[in-house]
């Protein structure tokens, strides 16, 4: 009886959690206006980088933690676009929140990763209306948002959407 209610309750959850999260996404940042200026502190060093010093380049804002499975899955094939399409004008800001001190830099360090990863104190991710992770902004060239996502990228999605912007 507790395996059948438990699996009835999982199912009204689904069911409850697709519409609000979709409906997040649509009444977020919308897709078609400016993205909000921010300047973030590079994880772990003493230099900062701003939205605005990368208009001209297509950037993918990511919002996301080192505790976060999704958001672990979905770094690697980030990586692999990046390393593809940075030289024709595609990058990543990966803007680490809610992590312990050191967890999100050893993860970035034993996988590698090469794009800026930023760390925010909770008011950017605020301006941004994250309230779940991973979430993804595309913006373009001329610091337009292109694309709003809530939940972890495949990584044809991500090649197919940054391809379509550079």
């Amino acid at each position: 009886m507790k395996k059948y209610i438990f699996v009835f309750v999982a199912i009204v959850l689904l069911g409850v959690s697709i519409p609000v999260l979709s409906r997040l996404r649509a009444e977020g940042l919308a897709e078609g206006k400016t993205a909000p200026d921010f300047t973030l502190p590079v994880l772990m060093e003493e230099e900062t980088i701003s939205l605005t010093d990368m208009r001209g380049q297509v950037v993918l804002v990511n919002f996301w933690s080192a505790a976060c499975p999704p958001c672990r899955e979905e770094k690697p094939r980030m990586q692999r676009v990046y390393e593809e399409l940075g030289e024709e004008g595609f990058t990543i800001l990966a803007v680490n929140v809610n992590d312990i001190p050191g967890m999100a830099k050893s993860y970035i360090d034993e996988n590698n990763f090469t794009f800026p990863v930023l760390k925010d104190d909770g008011e950017v991710s605020e301006l941004y209306e994250v309230v779940f992770i991973p979430k993804s902004l595309l913006i373009d060239r001329d610091g337009v948002v292109r694309h709003v996502q809530v939940g972890a990228m495949e990584e044809d999605q991500l090649r197919s959407l940054v391809q379509e912007w550079l």
